[in-house]
């Protein structure tokens, strides 16, 4: 996808003289460098963007308009990018694939009549698309590994002792942090991967909420209100067997606690 090839330009040309919007931005450049800056009317952005979605959904010289659309939102889509390859921890082409596919299908479906900001709908729901489809991938890998576990002692008895594998530091942490988050779903449902972005993966609100389509405040409102069931329930279950279901995780709360006292105190300062 190019804005600068011959058939690029000669689509944006006709555009140009038979949208009004357009009449300030002569070449597709113009068009970006104003989509990208930090100055200028949202409104009037969202309102060129929704115009770029409405004829890509129809077609019309698609790779042209997909472009500008790709272009314009860049700055946005970059940070996506960034936030995804920590998360992720997957190739950067990997993820960069990942984050197209997700954007082109974003495009094709959305349903301008229901966004109120089409650039943060664009951003937001690209993001969420491209985290869902990892978090399925890891069920998916999940439930392989479980099987070719079964699988593996069936076939064979071990002869001699049994030697974890090594395993580099970055990845036993990941290891660790996939561990508490399945052992914590149970307990605090859909809030268990925002207690895990916030607490464990130290994202604040703003970054954590904004990958699952959140504000800062309904973030933090959420891993409160996750934080508030834990502590219920450890009161209920007796200490012993509550361990037990989050398995040597057993001095978590004790961290969630000063965790979230130190940043009670820090946001009140």
């Amino acid at each position: 996808m190019s804005i600068r090839t011959a058939e690029a330009r000669r689509a944006y040309r006709v555009l140009w003289r038979n949208w009004e919007a357009l009449s300030g931005f002569e070449e597709p450049e113009s068009l970006v460098t104003f989509l990208t800056a930090r100055e200028g009317e949202s409104h009037v952005k969202d309102g060129l963007l929704a115009g770029l979605v409405m004829l890509v959904q129809m077609g019309a010289a698609a790779n042209a308009f997909v472009a500008l659309l790709w272009l314009g939102l860049w700055p946005g889509l970059d940070s996506v990018y960034r936030r995804c390859l920590r998360r992720m921890e997957s190739a950067p082409e990997e993820v960069v694939s990942s984050i197209a596919a997700s954007f082109m299908g974003l495009v094709a479906r959305v349903n301008l009549s229901r966004v109120h900001r089409v650039a943060a709908a664009l951003v937001l729901g690209t993001e969420r698309d491209v985290l869902k489809g990892w978090h399925k991938e890891l069920q998916a890998q999940r439930q392989r590994v479980r099987l070719g576990t079964l699988a593996q002692a069936d076939a064979a008895v071990p002869s001699g002792p049994w030697h974890a594998p090594f395993m580099p530091r970055a990845r036993s942490f990941n290891a660790e942090v996939e561990e508490l988050r399945a052992r914590l779903l149970p307990l605090t449902g859909e809030d268990t991967d925002l207690v895990v972005s916030v607490l464990l993966r130290e994202e604040d609100y703003a970054e954590a909420g904004a990958s699952f389509g959140l504000a800062p405040a309904a973030a933090r409102k959420r891993v409160q209100r996750a934080l508030a069931r834990l502590r219920k329930m450890k009161k209920k279950i007796p200490e012993k067997e509550f361990l037990s279901q989050i398995g040597g995780w057993g001095c978590f709360l004790e961290f969630v606690d000063s965790e979230t006292a130190q940043r009670a105190a820090s946001e009140g300062g």
